[in-house]
């Protein structure tokens, strides 16, 4: 079920891009302090311009008719000019117009629209956003009377959106987010997450999420969120309230290179398919420390520990410990090396421990997108046949390709992965992803990685083939269809390997970036497995309608 959360969110980020640039033009920008900022292209440093006191680039009291060279705009385009290389000038020795700053300033939007051709999102620092929208805005008569803008005006804007940075800079924001999801099943229990042949259930249930982010300085910031989960229905009534994430986070002055975060809070790496926040449901936070060390740009380190936060685990108890490695030297590609070792379980015995140790591989090549993702486990497992620990020697993954392409007037998107984790008739030997659903396991969530119960029978050790596809059927609406096969390695003698095969159909609209309305209808035909562990070939049906929702109060940074 990780899957439809994932891909709103994923649908909820890329409207926030589509919009932001208009609420980056509209609201006010941080004033820039005097600072040693590295060159994207060269590596070298640059020291900006501290401005007068009280001076805001955005106090549009406007742009004069006439400006002459200490004037904040027209420093900001001179630099802006020497920065991207444009070839244009701004009069030296007498007063500028602003029709001429606006000449200079389409000068280096062109340009940076062919370095963005070139280099990616590389081409533009990321600190000069506000500055360009703050021109942008200022300047907006002058640059619409100007041909060549009005000709490139929907690329510049584009290239803007796809290289603006995912969070505007604020000082403190304030708000709620969370969902609202009313859901129904057939042959399935909602409750118990397993397979009922004469049981249907309904559930309407909601997570609501107060919050308040507060930094104090571009070094020290303090992040409060509360909880609210709960569902109703089928005989069920469940309610819990509480702390869910507050984490005080502290980074060296003018430097990323490190960054610690303490309290609770939580962990969501890569694709999520070890390590990430259940956000379908009740989510997944830890008491812990996080560290992280980022000695290049495109390298960085994290290091944790702490335990499971009990009230929003799952029922895990325990501790989580390791390390990840982040390398990302283009747009096109990135390795992502992590072990971890988790002691969480839903009953802790002494000398318990699980080691995950893997890598993430991406690639990308014009519209087609890869991702490796390869994990092994070890460890020790209670066996309460023994009463003893067995060594842990497990293994699972997934491969991924993704492409896109335009077809009659619409962007299309195709998705191919085959995912497997081992198994066998102990459990010592199959994989395990805790408390963290993978959307490639399925969005009803009838089985895991790890295999199956169906009565008194499992099966484990799974393969699972997905094919997907999805289509924009415009900028605010999304239709997907998802297909996945499941086989298992392991049975009980003269059972099926067949478990089945399960379909999802899914259409989200999204009106603006705070606000995602979701449809789902999904089935899952039951395989010969489940004909021979309970007797019935009833297949599961699920459908669920549900709101996304975010609403929040920022003052940006001056």
């Amino acid at each position: 079920m990780l899957m439809k959360m994932r891909s709103l969110l994923s649908i909820s980020i890329l409207t926030l891009l589509l919009t932001a640039g208009a609420a980056f033009a509209g609201d006010a920008a941080e004033q820039r302090d005097s600072a040693v900022l590295s060159d994207p292209q060269t590596g070298e440093g640059r020291e900006t311009r501290p401005q007068a006191e009280g001076e805001s680039r955005m106090a549009r009291g406007g742009i004069p008719l006439t400006l002459d060279s200490e004037h904040w705009a027209y420093r900001e385009v001179a630099e802006l000019l020497r920065e991207y290389g444009a070839e244009q000038s701004l009069p030296v020795g007498r007063p500028c117009s602003k029709g001429e700053l606006a000449d200079c300033l389409l000068a280096v939007l062109n340009k940076l629209s062919e370095k963005y051709q070139q280099n990616g999102s590389r081409a533009i620092r990321r600190d000069d956003f506000e500055t360009i929208h703050a021109l942008r805005m200022a300047l907006e008569h002058e640059l619409a009377g100007l041909a060549g803008y009005r000709l490139r005006k929907e690329t510049i804007e584009e290239v803007l959106i796809l290289v603006e940075p995912e969070e505007v800079p604020f000082s403190h924001k304030f708000g709620m987010k969370g969902f609202l999801r009313g859901e129904g099943a057939d042959a399935f229990s909602l409750s118990d997450v397993s397979y009922t042949p004469d049981h249907g259930q309904g559930h309407l249930v909601y997570r609501a999420q107060p919050y308040i982010y507060w930094h104090m300085t571009d070094y020290l910031g303090f992040h409060l969120e509360g909880q609210g989960y709960g569902f109703t229905g089928g005989g069920f009534d469940y309610h819990r309230f509480s702390f869910y994430q507050g984490f005080v986070e502290v980074k060296l002055p003018g430097r990323d290179w490190v960054d610690l975060k303490a309290g609770r809070q939580e962990f969501n790496y890569g694709s999520g398919f070890l390590l990430g926040a259940d956000s379908f449901y009740d989510g997944l936070s830890f008491d812990a420390v996080r560290l992280r060390v980022k000695p290049l740009d495109d390298l960085s380190v994290d290091l944790l520990g702490g335990r499971y936060a009990s009230h929003f685990s799952g029922g895990l108890r325990g501790n989580l410990a390791g390390a990840y490695l982040t390398y990302a030297p283009s747009e096109q590609g990135g390795l992502e090396v992590y072990g971890f070792r988790d002691t969480g379980s839903l009953r802790r015995e002494a000398g318990e421990h699980l080691d995950s140790w893997g890598f993430r591989s991406t690639f990308a090549l014009g519209p087609l997108a890869l991702e490796v993702e390869p994990v092994y486990q070890s460890g020790k497992l209670f066996n309460p046949d023994t009463g003893a620990n067995d060594s842990i020697r497990a293994y699972g993954g997934h491969i991924d390709l993704a492409g896109k392409a335009e077809l009659i007037g619409f962007t299309n998107t195709l998705f191919l992965s085959y995912a497997v984790g081992s198994g066998s008739g102990a459990a010592s030997r199959e994989f395990s992803h805790g408390n963290n659903e993978t959307p490639l396991v399925g969005d009803i969530g009838v089985l895991d990685l790890s295999g199956v119960d169906v009565g008194d029978h499992h099966a484990s050790g799974l393969s699972i083939y997905t094919l997907g596809w999805g289509i924009d059927l415009t900028e605010e609406l999304n239709f997907s269809a998802t297909g996945r096969k499941f086989v298992a390695r392991s049975v009980e003698a003269g059972f099926s390997r067949q478990l089945g095969l399960e379909t999802d159909l899914t259409l989200t609209y999204n009106p603006n970036k705070d606000l995602s309305l979701i449809l789902g209808y999904d089935r899952f035909f039951t395989g010969r497995f489940f004909r021979d562990a309970s007797g019935s070939d009833r297949d599961i049906d699920y459908g669920y309608a549900m709101v996304v929702f975010n609403w929040d109060k920022t003052r940006r940074k001056r």
